[in-house]
């Protein structure tokens, strides 16, 4: 979403205005009998640490991080920001049952999203957050 922020990808013209968040929890995906992987920092980087253990979630990622706004390196961490990367990845699918809500920026954006989600035969709240963004 930060590089669609920066103008940084040419097959999107849209902004971030127009993007939603899909809101699950780990555990949510759990109870759905989903097959995950957890990684430890971005999941494209060959140093990524992969498990499927979810008990070992604890001792895998710096949860103190995870609560932090701040995304860039420093001095004294210089791989915190690919740490913040970390991911849950889900086999081939994620059903629309698992999505506790969504996400929107603006209340136009929204509004929008609960039409849609209307027209699927959804009930899936929307609750605008223009914090999540940048």
């Amino acid at each position: 979403m930060y590089v669609i922020h920066r103008g940084g990808v040419p097959t999107y013209d849209g902004g971030i205005d127009d993007l939603v968040y899909l809101v699950t929890t780990v555990e949510r995906l759990s109870e759905l009998g989903m097959l995950l992987v957890f990684t430890d920092r971005n999941a494209a980087l060959k140093v990524a640490d992969f498990t499927e253990v979810l008990a070992q979630l604890d001792q895998f990622l710096d949860w103190s991080l995870m609560d932090d706004e701040r995304w860039s390196n420093t001095p004294d961490d210089p791989d915190r920001k690919e740490r913040r990367m970390a991911e849950c990845l889900a086999y081939e699918r994620v059903p629309w049952d698992a999505f506790t809500s969504v996400a929107a920026k603006t209340e136009e954006c929204a509004q929008r999203a609960k039409e849609i989600i209307a027209s699927l035969g959804k009930s899936t709240s929307v609750d605008v957050r223009p914090d999540w963004y940048f």
